[in-house]
């Protein structure tokens, strides 16, 4: 497997002093697909406890063994419907032709098909997933896992002093004077872009799942304006429902850096 550039994970801090682990592994299907290898580093501001490291590997490798099991059944869909296909016909000719018991009704034949059908599928499916390609895979990418190291960044460190800084705050004051905010002009350096776009990547997929399609239009809008024509926009959005793991600080911030990029988002 070819080896492509380093992918981060980044712990954030909130104000609240819970934390979230933010990582592109939500899709991993298609990493896997994709066939590419790749490296993975930590990040965080304040350091979590060992025990949040702890539950964030394991979480990590329940999505490896979902993801190459999906990974398998995608690319075994053929085979296996062939085969369970060719096992519902022969069920049900040999029940119709080879075996003279009373089964009048052409239903019931065609029932003990679909079932032994049903059984072959699942069968073959279980088989596909202890193959020696889906043990290596599984092997590979918790090896990748165990391999993560995590260290302090300077951009992590002024996002979690950002989110404290502005919580509460006016969100059209938090808008307006951001610039003069030490914290927010370590965000956007140049030093910090790789850091910044990944992130920027993995809130954007959070949120995909979490605003209306009318909101994500809306934050569209936002973020191809000037800063100073934001604050009225946010108000449209209803920032109550942003409370899950993007919270409104979260969003905000979000929303500012994403401006620095003057990127529209498709979401």
């Amino acid at each position: 497997m070819a080896v492509n550039n380093n992918i981060y994970v980044f712990h954030i801090r909130k104000h609240n002093g819970g934390g979230i682990f933010l990582h592109p592994f939500k899709e991993f299907d298609k990493i896997i697909s994709s066939g590419n290898s790749f490296q993975l580093e930590g990040r965080y501001g304040e350091e979590p406890v060992i025990e949040s490291f702890t539950a964030f590997r394991n979480e990590l490798y329940r999505i490896v063994e979902d993801s190459v099991n999906n990974w398998v059944s995608e690319s075994k869909f053929i085979p296996r419907f062939l085969i369970s296909a060719f096992v519902f016909l022969v069920t049900y000719f040999f029940f119709s032709f080879a075996i003279k018991i009373p089964v009048p009704i052409v239903v019931d034949k065609i029932l003990l098909g679909v079932v032994s059908a049903v059984i072959c599928y699942n069968f073959l499916g279980r088989k596909y997933r202890k193959t020696t390609t889906a043990s290596k895979l599984r092997a590979h990418y918790r090896g990748i896992v165990d391999r993560i190291v995590f260290s302090k960044s300077t951009f992590i460190v002024a996002l979690e002093s950002f989110l404290v800084q502005i919580n509460g705050k006016n969100i059209e004051d938090v808008i307006l004077n951001s610039l003069d905010l030490n914290e927010f002009r370590e965000m956007i350096s140049e030093e910090n872009m790789e850091e910044r776009n990944q992130l920027l990547l993995y809130i954007e997929r959070l949120l995909k799942k979490q605003l209306s399609g009318q909101q994500r239009k809306l934050v569209n809008r936002i973020i191809m304006m000037s800063i100073e024509k934001t604050g009225p926009l946010i108000k449209e959005l209803d920032l109550i429902d942003i409370a899950a793991e993007v919270d409104t600080n979260l969003f905000i911030s979000y929303l500012l850096l994403k401006q620095k990029s003057s990127k529209r988002t498709d979401y």
